[in-house]
């Protein structure tokens, strides 16, 4: 057996050769999140006219919409200023509904004579200025003027009679028609002074009581020095009478006081009844005592309210009537005001 060799496997085809590859191009980076990719291109003549027909839109309307502010920043500067400037009472709307309340002028008080000191707000300290200076004035519903008054300058002390019915030219501090001051003419332009009240007797009270005979003799007792008197008619009919009663010392005026809170009647007011006052306003160094009729008118208001006032040595009366009644709001103003005179400095401003 003949031994043959296995001849090898053919070889396989050898593979062609490859070309030598070019280097790898790495690839283009993508733009970032917000950025801009700015292409090189050319606006057509109708992209520029629409962008400029857009910024000129828009600045017509930034004009329009400040021109708008600045109206509405102006109607309302304009409008505080309607509404701050003139008075409340003046506003439609605004105005407080009256409630029968009076207008009075600036209350002011008379100079004292040289050396004299002003009331020292405790009730003790004498009264040195003119009785008659010391009265409120008549409101504007009773013809009153606004103008505060002006004062002569006081002239010294006369002598005055101890007697209730002493002369009405009798004063503490002189008349104003023996000063100089008083005699002189008043400016052309001067608006009038509120009118000067009169002195009257101290008895010219009797003719207002019930028992003139029992006043009589307390004025007497008390030694009543002067008296004056202001009287007024408003415009919705109630009448006030204020009197004003001094005496030499404030234990002579407080039992005056005394006798006439607790048993005075007068024939405006035969049946009275206390009425309370605890939330008026309080006035330092004057006592208050008010009363009020027992009939009442249409309103169910009183018909006469009477407030008696002691300070130092001055007594109050005050005696207000109208068929038709009294409220409280304007018996409680002329109290108060009346008292604020009495007390001395300072006055508070009219209410």
């Amino acid at each position: 057996m003949t031994d043959h060799a296995t001849p090898p496997p053919p070889a396989s085809d050898p593979l062609p050769p490859q070309p030598p590859t070019a280097p790898a191009t790495p690839p283009a980076p993508e733009p970032a999140i917000g950025a801009v990719e700015f292409t090189d291109f050319a606006p057509t003549p109708e992209e520029l006219a629409q962008q400029q027909a857009r910024r000129a839109r828009r600045r017509k309307a930034a004009v329009r919409w400040s021109c708008a502010a600045l109206v509405f920043a102006l109607a309302g500067t304009g409008t505080a200023l309607a509404v701050t400037a003139p008075e409340r009472t003046d506003i439609p709307g605004l105005a407080t509904a009256g409630d029968g309340r009076y207008t009075f002028p600036p209350l002011t008080l008379p100079p004292l004579p040289s050396g004299k000191a002003a009331p020292d707000g405790k009730g003790k300290a004498l009264h040195y200025a003119d009785l008659r200076y010391l009265l409120l004035p008549a409101p504007k519903e009773a013809g009153g003027t606004m103008t505060a008054p002006s004062f002569p300058a006081p002239t010294p002390k006369a002598t005055a009679s101890g007697s209730p019915t002493a002369s009405p030219t009798a004063s503490p501090t002189g008349s104003p028609a023996t000063s100089p001051a008083a005699s002189a003419a008043p400016h052309p332009g001067a608006a009038p002074a509120p009118a000067l009240a009169d002195w009257v007797p101290c008895d010219a009270i009797l003719a207002e009581q019930q028992d003139p005979a029992k006043l009589r003799e307390l004025l007497l007792e008390d030694a009543c020095r002067a008296a004056t008197v202001r009287e007024w008619t408003a415009s919705d009919g109630t009448r006030t009478q204020i009197r004003l009663l001094r005496f030499g010392s404030a234990a002579e005026s407080w039992d005056a006081f005394s006798s006439l809170r607790s048993k005075g009647r007068t024939k405006a007011a035969p049946d009275t009844k206390t009425t309370a006052h605890k939330d008026w306003d309080t006035v330092d160094g004057v006592d208050l005592t008010a009363l009020e009729s027992t009939a009442n008118g249409p309103k169910g208001t009183p018909t006469a309210r009477v407030a008696y006032l002691c300070a130092a040595d001055i007594l109050a009366v005050i005696t207000m009537t109208n068929p038709d009644g009294v409220p409280t709001p304007p018996f409680r103003q002329v109290a108060t005001l009346q008292s604020d005179l009495l007390a001395g400095p300072p006055a508070r401003p009219t209410v």
